[in-house]
């Protein structure tokens, strides 16, 4: 028996989104074999208890709602359905209609019948079935009524159409006026051997077939899920109102008629279709996980409400796929992940051992851009009101998200933010263990812009604001082994707040430096990374807060996660013709802001972005030799033992700052949109944060090369 789940409309969402179901869903996928046996078990049990399913057990079914929702996350909530009559276009029919079919098959027997198969394709037959699909006058005037209520293979169903029970696995629909004997004989015979089909009469099956769930498979979308930053560029463009059109690969246009609601649910389906791996075996489902990562949100997350093409749940299903696309890939994530395992095991080739969870904060903040503060307070008007009419839609989208910047800076709303994600963070930390009750290994946490602030502030324990220090006790009922910091502003905020940054608990190094307790940020955790791609805009370094002179140390560069050249030449190939495009868009977005004609004698977007970043400079960059690049006079020393020391107390490796290679599209125009949110999917960043993990460095080093400014 297999099961199945829609993907196209949700039967509802989390609160937030004013979600109404409009329509039935006409798009479902199967479990896997392995979920499918499961759910036919625990049905059969008449169980209670809802079960695991899908791609590392993310998702939980309800035998009772037959209904699908995420287990670690708010999420749309999907109609699940048992496999047992099919349509002709391989969709399951729901429960009701498939207890009525069965009730019919179990009256009427069908499997005992034997029918004798004409041959459909002789002259005369052939003339039967066109004279049946054409219905001329004269067989309807010389045509006998039939009461369909005598006839032992027919059933009348609920919607007042006829399901005619062919043997025991096929069966025809067909409307309540085709009740001539011509009608009904030519069905009864035809149906199930007629290579043209028979007009309003619709085949049905009974019991699922390998090559239902091929087909099935084979009309998913075969299009690529957009990337993170080219979904987030097309949603802002869309959010601004540049283009009214939305431009297809084959350069049609399509003009945009579908509701939010539609086009969020368009986007779900992309996500639920693309995102998980449809497949996964009993041994795959459970897969043993030694590091479990928290990954924290940044800024402008009511976008992902409002546009849930920017969904942070979303990006972290990239973030885990790309993982694991750089592990499958390169040998040298499988031996840091088993130093003597067989190389043809199945779990060495597929399992990183890490899981990476969402937690999302951002909707359970009490404020709104519509409404005024908390408490209703008539004398203020809403932030929607003292908007000025000048790019009405880029001020409220710039609204949606420096609003999170400037109340994580007002206390009351400060302790809301942090309060609400070491609350989600403990939730989902209890739930994992409950639902993984022989999980041993190290928790980390990811935070991402202003998800590095938060998650660094609560690992502090206080924080900087306009009305002085908060303390915030650590709440957390967990230890942070390593905190990922990802484009964030943290050096920035800590820098305005006047404060050094220095290891917790280690009053040696303070005073060593002569650092004043109140003055210093400490995060409790083992290690610390600050990892930032050259180009993001909102990224800060955060070494020159440990130590002034650290500033002179030039950030540690993060290695290509895929070794070789080959790779960079092919990401080059596959991008080459999408090159004038990302311009091309990019000199929308500066027309649409501007309104505005470029003079004739301006320099050209592309011409300026190669002064500004020259794609041969890239290039060359990435194809010479690295002790050729180690000789341009880069000067290089050892820290000092008291350097170290500081380092050392921060992070095992001696540093903290990371920076990202760039890229061979790495246009410093291009790349300030969208380098801020694709750390989720460069490959890169994935890379080092396994490597990192899984080379679990307990011992400190006990020396490091810096190169110099």
């Amino acid at each position: 028996m297999r099961w199945f789940y829609a993907v196209d409309v949700p039967n509802s969402k989390p609160g937030w989104n004013k979600y109404t179901k409009t329509k039935e869903p006409e798009k479902f996928i199967p479990f896997s074999e392995w979920d499918s046996f499961n759910l036919e078990v625990n049905f059969r049990k008449k169980s209670t208890v809802p079960v695991e399913v899908n791609e590392d057990r993310l998702f939980e079914v309800d035998l009772q709602k037959l209904e699908l929702a995420p287990v670690y996350w708010e999420g749309p909530i999907y109609e699940v359905r048992r496999g047992v009559w099919f349509d002709s276009n391989g969709i399951p029919f729901s429960k009701k209609q498939t207890e009525e079919l069965e009730q019919g098959y179990k009256k009427v027997k069908p499997y005992t019948f034997n029918h004798e198969k004409p041959d459909t394709e002789s002259k005369e037959n052939k003339e039967i079935i066109s004279k049946f699909n054409k219905y001329i006058k004269e067989v309807e005037d010389s045509t006998q009524k039939v009461d369909l209520s005598q006839e032992k293979d027919i059933l009348k169903l609920e919607s007042g159409n006829y399901v005619m029970y062919l043997d025991g696995k096929n069966a025809v629909t067909f409307p309540a006026d085709y009740d001539t004997n011509f009608q009904i004989d030519v069905i009864r015979q035809f149906s199930s051997t007629s290579t043209v089909p028979l007009i309003g009469v619709n085949s049905i099956q009974r019991g699922y077939s390998d090559d239902m769930g091929e087909s099935i498979f084979d009309k998913l979308s075969t299009n690529a899920i957009p990337t993170i930053a080219d979904s987030f560029q097309d949603e802002f463009g869309s959010i601004l109102g540049f283009d009214q059109t939305i431009t297809r690969e084959n350069d049609e246009t399509e003009t945009k008629t579908e509701t939010e609601n539609e086009i969020d649910d368009h986007h779900m389906q992309q996500y639920l279709e693309g995102d998980y791996d449809h497949s996964v075996s009993k041994n795959e489902s459970n897969r043993e996980i030694d590091h479990l990562i928290f990954c924290i949100h940044g800024i402008g997350q009511v976008l992902g409400k409002k546009y849930e093409s920017i969904n942070f749940t979303h990006n972290i299903n990239v973030l885990r796929n790309t993982m694991k696309k750089v592990y499958t890939e390169n040998d040298q994530y499988k031996k840091l992940a088993y130093p003597i395992a067989d190389k043809k095991d199945e779990t060495y080739n597929t399992n990183n051992r890490i899981q990476v969870l969402p937690i999302t904060w951002r909707h359970k903040i009490g404020f709104n851009p519509e409404e005024t503060v908390k408490e209703h307070d008539p004398r203020l008007p809403t932030l929607s009101q003292i908007n000025v009419d000048g790019i009405r839609a880029l001020r409220n989208v710039v609204g949606d998200v420096v609003l999170d910047v400037l109340l994580y800076y007002e206390p009351k709303y400060l302790k809301e933010i942090l309060m609400a994600t070491s609350t989600e963070l403990n939730r989902v930390y209890k739930l994992y263990k409950e639902r993984n009750p022989n999980f041993n290994g190290r928790i980390h946490v990811l935070g991402h812009s202003l998800g590095s602030a938060i998650a660094f502030d609560l690992l502090s324990g206080q924080t900087g604001t306009a009305h002085g220090d908060i303390e915030l006790p650590n709440k957390l009922d967990f230890q942070v082994d390593s905190l990922f910091l990802a484009g964030s502003p943290v050096g920035l905020f800590k820098l305005l707040e006047g404060k050094n940054i220095t290891a917790a608990f280690d009053d040696k190094v303070v005073n060593n430096n002569g650092k004043d307790l109140d003055k210093v940020a400490a995060p409790n955790c083992r290690n610390l990374y600050n990892i930032f791609h050259p180009c993001d805009p909102v990224a800060y370094r955060i070494e020159p807060l440990i130590n002034p002179q650290f500033g002179n140390f030039k950030a540690e560069q993060i290695a290509f996660a895929s070794r070789g050249i080959s790779t960079h030449i092919q990401e080059l190939y596959s991008y080459g013709d999408g090159i004038t495009g990302k311009i091309s868009q990019a000199t929308k977005w500066l027309r649409g802001a501007t309104k505005s004609e470029p003079s004739p004698q301006s320099k050209s977007i592309e011409e300026s972005a190669s002064e500004e970043n020259a794609l041969g400079d890239i290039i060359t960059s990435i194809i010479v030799d690295e002790k050729k690049q180690e000789s341009n006079k880069v000067t290089k020393r050892n820290m000092t033992d008291d350097e170290l020391i500081e380092l050392l107390a921060l992070n095992n490796t001696g540093r903290v700052d990371y920076c990202l290679p760039m890229g061979v599209l790495d246009f410093s125009l291009v790349s300030a949109v969208s380098a801020h949110i694709s750390y989720f999917e460069n490959q890169d960043t994935s890379g080092f944060i396994m490597k990192e993990l899984l080379e679990g460095r307990d011992d400190p080093v006990r020396k490091k090369f810096v190169s110099l400014y």
